[in-house]
């Protein structure tokens, strides 16, 4: 890549169409001579710069995210930069320009100044003072420069490497846009070729001929060949003239795209030979245009496709081929520009040849800049716009419909990304205005439906009708509107819409709810779902088939429930899934709960269903469908208990009817029970099942940190079914519960794979105590778990044996763990130790626990009904029974260990783990932040810090590279827990309001935009590596904020402005 060496300001000379100073040349031995490459090269570095743009919003089809590209100057003194419409995006963006072709690599803040409506070209503005050590160099434009045979170089951030130089030949001028994956399609417009073999990042570079000028701009390439297009610069030209005078671009457009047929094309559709030799060979050639009479025009321009809906829809026909446009030939797009430029909100006059027919047509030319979006909405992270105008011309669709740019939460599970939104509860939604109009009658966690269809999937093209939930708590709900003058985006605040929410069934002007609790189940299966269907009369053979649901199904119709969670892919805090979970923007999880207490409206399920408390929760039992939130969930195992909301217009919860357990049971391999629960399809089973065996778990840990299951004797199910990969009810004939059957995954770089396995009753039996038994006075959610915070695995005594004397445990030890263990012949190895845990200090990988209190025991049950034991000694010794939230015991608890044979005594301060999961997250520059979880210990040592879940595509966490999983301190300030962050962000604001005020009292009145700052951010990986880079703040587009559950369960956004 070529640096030149920075020059002085001092004096100036236009050389080689670029103005530049005239010291400080790039080659210092020697002078280039003037007409050669390195002389245009000396001249054209330095206007060029390397663009990092951010989309902070997805918009029309470009998504949210950073990416990098090329611009050149071409007005030096107003501080303009060309490139192309999709490398700076139509949407909301931040963008800056390094000038990389000077050592210094100064760095500006740029923003639109224009973008196109329809061709590849925008212009970028940026502040010429805030260089300092760049020369002034501006690229001048030459569109009549681009020939065939005409030697270039193109010059840009080519593969993202800043500055690259690559060379070609102009082999055609006449070409057709090239066809993109994307929406956005250039049209009525020739595009030039070249081999020039420009790859990503390259888009918006000058084209450049060997005086120096801009012939075209670098667009786009062909993957896997070194084929590369090329936008001339008619249009652009004649822009940027308007846009030096502060003028508007007029753009028109008969919403009608054609394309360069060649002349036996042409003439096989009709056209005669007289016309094409007489008006378009025989004449003399319009100046400006594509054509000369060195490179003469090979074929005419013919429709081919017009936007439904329009006038021009209704009198073109694709295959018609232009003959006259105003009364002149025409068979440039550069010609047919000029006209509808010159006509918008005038009619023009066509002549098309029709099947060899002469057909003469009269249109409006309508304004382009009126068929893009120029405002968007925001609900639950969703982001939603008119239908842009390629959009319309790509798929074949009217401009009408509210076009779906990212689902979010209240859309994300059932109506795609990219899809149409036709209407909402019957009322067609033809505008965004209309759009917002009817959402904001909508109350919230009300149900209502959509109509929609994705324009680019043929399967999908015809309506689709889906019933979503209204949740505007998610996220701020905002309108934005774009200032055309300044190309400022302007935020609304939006309502939080009508008062409290109507029931969630079928009802005059409501929708009914998403679907039934439970479908009918496979032939293979026994029916328990009849209770959960409204009640309609039913067929003789169906009231049959609901005699026969007896034993367990029967017993348990009023208590087992469905539960389905979702959350947005953007609050995954716990989650780990496959892929029948993911659904749009959304995870979806199903699953089985029971009733433990309907008085309470109180619910077990397990933590595949309800991996986290941050999620919308829906439980399901007969034809009633309501709310709930996480009460408690359990630290150490899959278990959650739920509380359902009250019913609407009721003020008791009431809910279904309490399971009874069987606390004394211990199921051995052998024993045969029912298993009964919810399959992926919200399908109600019940399987006849036989335990092949109860042992230690080996379960699979996760990365990036997951919570999973540990230290528990699992009852493993001999049968193979499919069902038997969701959660479900172990209990016998009579429906008494035994177990619950919970899921975990495990995953491989290839795939991930459900595994099922029962949590005995004993498990359970404190939950069932707490919540069904409460004491006066105790919280709901006060439940503790004493842990050791160690995982433990299974050590064979027969392999123990084998090991050499000095390294195995004494023959005493090993008969007594013998005895302890029963026919199970293993120890508790411990497998990983929790930083910062009780045993941190004490314990290591490898070593076995033996004792507890100086009781023997070699199963991880024997372990936790200790603790329990101890927990409860020490509580009913100190009598804070009633205290224990706000001073939380820590028992003190004696361990026996053997490390290499040796025995080890230790006194270990065993803490009482509340219930797990994240119920408090911030939204920190895009960096999702939450307290370090306690899994992220469980891989070592973790800094004081708060741990970064997510980052937002387009937010500046994601644009300045934030790396690693902790976020140490800003700007020196550290963070170890979210209030911390808070303290640093208002920190850095009141310094921001503090230099504002300093500006303000100087000279210069505060003048001028606000200089950019930045912060520096401090974090570190798992690893214990260090980062340390610096950060832009967005407040307008990114603000703080904080997402939180309250004491009821809810969950509730808090954002605060400025910061």
């Amino acid at each position: 890549p070529f640096s030149p060496e920075p020059s002085s300001p001092a004096r100036r000379e236009i050389t080689c169409g670029v103005e530049m100073a005239a010291e400080g040349s790039s080659n210092p031995q020697s002078p280039p001579a003037e007409g050669t490459w390195q002389a245009v090269l000396d001249a054209v570095v330095p206007a060029v710069v390397a663009l990092q743009v951010t989309a902070v919003r997805s918009f029309q089809d470009d998504h949210a995210g950073a990416h990098g590209g090329t611009g050149f100057v071409v007005d030096a003194g107003l501080g303009l930069l060309l490139t192309n419409r999709h490398v700076c995006t139509c949407g909301p963006e931040r963008t800056t320009a390094t000038f990389v072709g000077c050592p210094a690599m100064e760095e500006v803040a740029v923003r639109i100044a224009y973008v196109d409506p329809v061709h590849d070209f925008a212009f970028l503005r940026f502040d010429p003072d805030e260089l300092q050590q760049t020369p002034r160099a501006e690229v001048a434009l030459e569109p009549s420069g681009c020939h065939v045979g005409e030697e270039i170089r193109v010059v840009g951030n080519d593969s993202l490497e800043k500055l690259q130089i690559l060379s070609g030949t102009v082999a055609r001028i006449d070409r057709n846009p090239p066809e993109v994956a994307g929406d956005y399609h250039d049209e009525n417009t020739f595009y030039a070729l070249a081999s020039s073999g420009t790859r990503g990042g390259s888009s918006g570079s000058p084209v450049l001929n060997k005086r120096g000028r801009a012939i075209a701009l670098n667009a786009a390439a062909t993957n896997g060949t070194m084929h590369a297009f090329y936008l001339p610069l008619h249009r652009v030209a004649r822009a940027l003239k308007a846009v030096r005078l502060g003028l508007a671009v007029p753009r028109g457009t008969l919403c009608t795209a054609l394309t360069y047929a060649s002349f036996p094309e042409v003439l096989r559709l009709g056209v005669s030979r007289e016309f094409l030799s007489g008006s378009v060979l025989g004449t003399e050639l319009p100046a400006g245009g594509t054509f000369s009479k060195a490179t003469p025009p090979g074929g005419m321009l013919q429709v081919r496709r017009s936007v439904p809906g329009t006038a021009a829809a209704k009198a073109l026909q694709p295959g018609d081929v232009l003959l006259e446009l105003n009364g002149s030939p025409c068979v440039d797009f550069v010609k047919w520009d000029e006209a509808l430029d010159d006509h918008v909100g005038r009619t023009v006059k066509l002549a098309v040849c029709r099947g060899g027919e002469r057909v003469e047509v009269e249109l409006e030319a309508q304004d382009q800049h009126d068929l893009v979006p120029h405002a968007f909405m925001e609900i639950g992270l969703g982001v939603f716009h008119e239908v842009p105008y390629q959009t319309a011309q790509k798929h074949n669709i009217p401009l009408r419909g509210v076009y779906v740019a990212q689902a979010g939460f209240v859309f994300g599970e059932s109506v795609p990304t990219d899809s149409v939104i036709l209407d909402i509860n019957g009322t067609p939604c033809d505008d965004l205005r209309t759009f917002e109009d009817i959402l904001q009658q909508i109350p919230n966690k009300e149900y209502f439906t959509v109509g929609w269809m994705v324009p680019k999937n043929s399967k999908e093209r015809a309506k689709s009708e889906s019933v979503v939930k209204m949740q505007r708590h998610w996220h701020s709900c905002r309108a934005w509107a774009l200032d055309r003058k300044t190309r400022a985006w302007i935020p609304r605040a939006l309502s939080a819409g009508p008062g409290a929410a109507l029931p969630e069934e079928e009802g005059e002007g409501g929708a009914a709810a998403p679907e039934e609790a439970h479908e009918e189940a496979d032939s293979a299966s026994q029916d328990i779902s009849e209770s959960s269907r409204p009640e309609v009369e039913a067929s003789p053979r169906k009231k049959a088939r609901k005699n026969r649901t007896t034993g367990a199904a029967a017993a348990l119709a009023k208590s087992i429930c469905t539960v389905v969670f979702r959350t947005l892919q953007n609050f995954d805090m716990d989650l780990v899934v496959d892929g029948d979970c993911i659904q749009g923007d959304t995870f979806c999880c199903r699953g089985t709960g029971v009733v433990l207490n309907s008085q309470s409206g109180l619910v077990l399920t397990d933590r595949f269903t309800v991996p986290q408390p941050l999620g919308d929760i829906e439980v399901s039992l007969g034809n009633e469908c309501r709310s709930a939130s996480v009460l408690f969930t359990h630290p150490e195992h899959s278990l959650v208990v739920l509380q359902v909301e009250p019913a609407e217009g009721k003020s008791s919860v009431d809910f279904g009817r309490a399971a009874v357990f069987e606390e004394d049971v211990v199921l051995e391999p052998g024993d045969e029970c029912e298993f009964l629960g919810v399959n992926a399809q919200g399908r109600a089973f019940a399987h006849q099942v036989r335990v092949q065996a109860v042992r230690l778990g080996d379960f699979p840990a996760h990365w990036p940190p997951r919570w999973h299951e540990r230290n528990l004797e699992a009852i493993i199910l001999a049968d193979n079914g499919s069902d038997l990969a969701m959660s479900g009810l172990l209990c016998d004939s009579h429906g008494r519960v035994q177990g619950f059957h919970a899921v975990t995954m495990s995953q491989n770089e290839e795939q991930t794979q459900r595994i099922g396995y029962g949590i005995p009753v004993h498990a359970i039996v404190p939950l069932l105590r707490h919540f069904c038994v409460q004491q006066a006075g105790v919280p709901s959610n006060s439940l503790t778990v004493p842990s050791l915070e160690v995982s433990f695995c299974a050590a064979e005594l027969a392999k123990l044996k084998r090991l050499p004397a000095r390294l195995r445990p004494s023959n005493q030890w090993l008969s007594k763990l013998a005895k302890a263990g029963g026919r199970s012949g293993i120890a508790l190895k411990i497998k990983r130790v929790t930083a910062g845990g009780p045993c941190h200090k004490f314990a290591s990988e490898g070593d076995l626990l033996v004792a507890v209190c100086g009781e023997v025991v070699a199963t991880a049950q024997a372990v936790e009904a200790k603790l329990q034991q101890v927990v409860a000694q020490a509580r009913q010794a100190t009598k804070v029974a009633g205290d224990e939230v706000s001073h939380p015991i820590v028992a003190d608890v004696p361990l026996t260990f053997l490390r290499r044979g040796k025995e080890r005594q230790v006194q270990a301060k065993v803490p009482l783990l509340p219930s797990d999961g994240t119920t408090r997250i911030l939204c920190w520059h895009g960096l999702i932040l939450r307290e370090t979880p306690r899994t992220a210990r469980e891989f070592g040592c973790v800094p004081a810090a708060v741990y970064i879940s997510q980052t937002m595509l387009g937010s500046p966490g994601e644009a300045n590279n934030i790396e690693g999983e902790f976020l140490i301190a800003v700007d020196g300030v550290p963070t170890p827990s979210l209030d911390d962050v808070i303290i640093a962000a208002e920190r850095v604001e009141e310094r921001r309001r503090e230099e504002r005020k300093s500006r303000l009292g100087g000279g210069d009145g505060g003048a001028g935009r606000e200089p950019r700052r930045h912060l520096r951010v401090e974090t570190a990986d798992s690893s214990g590596r260090r980062f340390v880079r610096p950060l832009e703040p967005d407040p307008l587009f990114w603000p703080l904020y904080e997402m939180s559950q309250n004491a009821q369960g809810g969950w509730a956004c808090d954002e605060r402005v400025g910061l």
